[in-house]
Formats: C-alpha cells, sequence, structure tokens
C-alpha cells in the first residue's frame, strides 16, 4: 500500500536499482528512543487502487484510514492503542473511534502489534523505517 520502491524505481534494474532491506515483523513492532520525526510520507495511488484491504472499505472509512495515517506518520508509523486518546487525536468520538478501529482491524489495514500496545500499517511503518535508514546512512558519508 506504502511501498514506494516499487512505483518508484521500476525503471531501474540489476545494480542501479535501489534496494530496500525487508525489516523483520518484530523490528516493525517496536519504537527505540532514538527515532525522530521524518518530514513526508508517500502515498501511491496506483498501490491503492489495488489493495484489496483498502477497497474493502468505505469511502468515509477510507478518508479516516488516511487521517489515521497522518497521525501515525507524526508518531513514528504507529500508535499507542489507546482509544480514548486516539479518538481525540481523530475528532471522533471514543464509540465512533472504536467502530472504526474495529472496522480497520477487520479489513486488515490495522495491525495491533503482539504485545497489544501499539497499532501499525505494516507498510507505512516498513516506509518510515526505511527512511530512517536511508537518512542515517547518507549522514555518515
Amino acid at each position: 500500500m506504502f511501498r514506494v520502491g516499487e512505483i518508484k524505481n521500476t525503471h531501474r534494474r540489476g545494480p542501479t536499482a535501489k534496494k530496500h532491506r525487508n525489516i523483520p515483523t518484530e523490528e516493525l513492532q517496536t519504537r527505540p528512543p532514538e527515532e525522530r520525526t521524518a518530514p513526508y510520507f508517500s502515498i501511491v495511488p496506483e498501490q491503492l487502487d489495488k489493495d484489496s484491504r483498502f477497497n474493502s472499505l468505505s469511502p468515509e472509512d477510507k478518508g479516516l484510514f488516511l487521517v489515521w495515517c497522518v497521525n501515525a506518520w507524526r508518531r513514528g508509523g504507529m500508535v499507542d492503542n489507546f482509544s480514548p486518546g486516539n479518538a481525540k487525536t481523530m475528532g471522533l468520538t471514543l464509540a465512533a473511534y472504536d467502530a472504526l478501529q474495529d472496522r480497520l482491524t477487520r479489513a486488515g489495514v490495522l495491525l495491533i502489534s503482539d504485545d497489544g500496545f501499539s497499532l501499525l500499517q505494516p507498510e507505512l511503518r516498513e516506509q518510515y523505517l526505511q527512511y530512517l535508514e536511508k537518512r542515517s546512512s547518507t549522514l555518515k558519508d
């Protein structure tokens, strides 16, 4: 859904293609204290159109999901699994937010971490960590 390397680098092949490592699930679900906010994320419309999870949502839920993604990005690609705070951040009532979270997790666009403390969208979290890796590798050069 948010895997930008697959779209942006389709014309590159072989050694010039940008390589992104596959980030293990355990790493996706943890938030080290040294993480800093990344300035932007990429939504790839072609991937959204092809994603059956996203297409199974109602138009209202699609919009709320994208708002959720913006809020999650500001927190490192994942948010705490704390409904009152998330409802307030999104401007929804607690009941409306709980219903939305249930629909998004049933559709598979959101996952609850193994420990139950975080909500994440795996591709968005992966994009966030890849951005951090790219930034740290350019700072070393």
